[in-house]
């Protein structure tokens, strides 16, 4: 009994200490600042919903707020959404904000890639990036295990297989073969496992100590340097048994990884393998980044839209033309069409308005006690932006009257970066969106399984918690 007395008071206690801190933690809307522990009780308050307190806070403080972190601890950062703010981070002045060594220590796990980078070294990566990612690579493995899916009448989880979709494209542009983890074995995804724990641990690097979050993260680097060492010790065996018997290997094995090792006039010299690594770590990611958290989002919005999605439909039959395959699916059969989808385009851009795909800091440094973190996330819920609609998914706000696409400064929608730094792989992620969504809508129908907790992750990276669970129906018999 006197444990059970205990035990209440300390409930009683908790509530009443809690109900103080949501009290007097906030001043106006804004994190208050307390001796030694700075803004952290905000933060820890509000830890089920970061992205969603820093667009308030953003918005109450006219776009810019500085985060004050725990006493001799260097979590103290300036957030903004201040387009005029970003453009010269970004843009005007790019070569003045150089990524500090907070940034090289927090996202250590890419080495001196392309991610990393400054200067001449980041243009040079750049042009071996943008030469591959023009080279998109569809498959019709998506459609085929959500054909096996419909027919048994399963539930799936839709982010977990766009997902696996995205590291079987990134592998065969990449590394030259294809994984095959998009299959109806599921076979275990160990580099998706990898970023997502080096990307949540970079999102606690902001209030937690050194030694809390590199703890987090050493399981990612060993999936990564076993991944990575078994693909260039393959494509190193693969390449020369090439070379042996047939004299070249470029016509039959042009990928990033297989150039890097042949010295390729798109890549340069051969590298150091720690160098190849941390490049290939970089172009994995890329492809597996934008591309299926946008449309986990994507789907998620225009389910909860049914008129949004007959629009597409709609769009799609007008405009493009479907080769059919296996089991009377069809698919795009000529991806020039894809540009014709304008509708799709809008909803697209809508989706990625109100879901970045990440919420990385910028890097860059102000002075030399100062980060910058860029909220990417709150630009798009700014009503001084977007109208007070900001909040509503409305991909008609991204159709001009001619019918035509607006096109925003991407300091102010900035999904993709700005500048120098914009997204070279942004074109190419348009293009792979707009055939998987294309190939899902025109053949299935799908239903989001009632009673989940739809958010996203505390991770730089915008994917949701749970990933979403969806029914699939087919539409053609």
């Amino acid at each position: 009994m006197a444990v059970l007395f205990v035990y209440l008071g300390f409930m009683v206690f908790g509530i009443i200490f809690l109900c103080f801190l949501y009290r007097f933690v906030d001043n106006n809307g804004l994190p208050r600042n307390w001796p030694l522990v700075g803004m952290i009780p905000t933060l820890l308050l509000n830890i089920h919903r970061p992205h969603d307190k820093d667009a308030q806070t953003l918005r109450r403080s006219s776009g810019t707020f500085f985060y004050t972190g725990l006493w001799f601890t260097n979590t103290s950062y300036l957030a903004t959404s201040d387009p005029e703010n970003v453009r010269s981070i970004l843009s005007s002045n790019s070569s003045v904000y150089l990524k500090g060594p907070e940034w090289l220590k927090q996202f250590d796990i890419f080495g001196e890639a392309l991610f990393n980078s400054d200067g001449e070294a980041w243009k040079r990566h750049r042009r071996a990036f943008h030469a591959f990612l023009n080279h998109p690579h569809i498959e019709e493995a998506l459609v085929k295990v959500l054909e096996y899916v419909s027919g048994r009448e399963m539930v799936v989880n839709l982010q977990d297989l766009l997902v696996r979709h995205a590291f079987d494209i990134g592998c065969i542009m990449g590394v030259g073969f294809n994984p095959g983890l998009l299959s109806i074995e599921f076979p275990e995804n160990r580099f998706h496992e990898a970023v997502s724990d080096t990307f949540e641990a970079a999102f606690y690097r902001y209030v937690m100590p050194d030694s809390l979050w590199k703890k987090k993260r050493s399981d990612a680097w060993k999936a990564f340097d076993d991944l990575l060492t078994q693909f260039i010790s393959t494509q190193r065996h693969k390449s020369k048994k090439s070379v042996a018997s047939s004299g070249s290997n470029e016509e039959n094995d042009f990928n990033f990884l297989n150039c890097y090792l042949t010295g390729h006039e798109i890549t340069g010299p051969t590298p150091k393998d720690s160098l190849i690594r941390d490049n290939l770590v970089h172009f994995l990611f890329a492809s597996d980044g934008t591309y299926n958290l946008t449309l986990t989002w994507f789907f998620y919005l225009i389910s909860k839209a049914p008129m949004v999605e007959n629009k597409i439909r709609e769009e799609i039959k007008r405009h493009l033309s479907m080769t059919q395959i296996e089991g009377g699916l069809q698919i795009p059969s000529n991806y020039d069409e894809l540009s014709k989808l304008t509708y799709l385009h809008a909803a697209l851009c809508e989706t990625l308005r109100l879901h970045p795909p990440d919420f990385l800091p910028s890097g860059h440094w102000v002075d030399q006690n100062t980060r910058i973190l860029i909220g990417i996330h709150a630009m798009g819920r700014m009503e001084s932006l977007w109208g007070e609609d900001c909040y509503e998914f409305k991909p008609e706000r991204w159709i001009s009257e001619d019918g035509k696409i607006k096109r925003e400064s991407p300091t102010k929608f900035s999904a993709f970066l700005a500048g120098p730094r914009i997204c070279p792989g942004k074109e190419v992620s348009f293009l792979l969106m707009k055939a998987t969504a294309t190939a899902i809508i025109h053949n299935y129908n799908f239903h989001v399984v009632e009673g989940q907790n739809i958010g996203p992750k505390n991770s730089v990276l915008y994917q949701m918690k749970k990933g979403l669970v969806v029914s699939v129906k087919k539409r053609w018999s």
